[in-house]
């Protein structure tokens, strides 16, 4: 039998339907988890298609969805109910929101989908409410908590 490369001969094994049909230990499969992720990290280009990821609840009416992140910040999308509303808070680094789909208004001002906003940290910013729901991207501070469970 010629020399063949280990992929090769794992390739045959699994087409031959020799591979056992075990799954790795927990931490194994954490582990190769954390390394292909720290590989797509580091890729030129990442894609998060509409349909993938996780929709996690904030309050009742607002879901967020984590699209990209590191070890300060993270990019999500957000989507509001009509009628919901994202109570007041501080941020401790600068928030970039841009409003994709509906609107968002804060303190008497209503925003429109195109419209940008930035909250400097330390800076609250007020109650939002959204008359109709809104769908908008968020960059700002990495917000673990947000995201444990999901």
């Amino acid at each position: 039998m010629p020399d063949r490369k280990p992929e090769d001969l794992i390739l045959l094994a699994a087409l031959s339907g020799q591979l056992p049909e075990l799954l790795p230990a927990a931490e194994v499969a954490q582990a190769m988890h954390d390394r292909l992720m720290a590989q797509v990290r580091g890729a030129p280009l990442q894609v998060v298609r509409a349909e993938e990821g996780r929709w996690v609840t904030v309050v009742a009416g607002i879901e967020a969805k984590r699209v990209r992140c590191d070890e300060r910040t993270e990019t999500t999308l957000w989507r509001m109910q009509p009628g919901a509303v994202l109570p007041a808070h501080v941020h401790d680094h600068d928030e970039e929101c841009l409003l994709l789909e509906g609107s968002l208004v804060q303190s008497g001002t209503e925003y429109r989908a195109g419209d940008y906003l930035l909250v400097r940290a330390g800076h609250p910013h007020e109650d939002f409410h959204s008359p109709r729901g809104a769908l908008f991207l968020i960059r700002g501070e990495r917000r673990d908590s947000l995201h444990q469970h999901a």
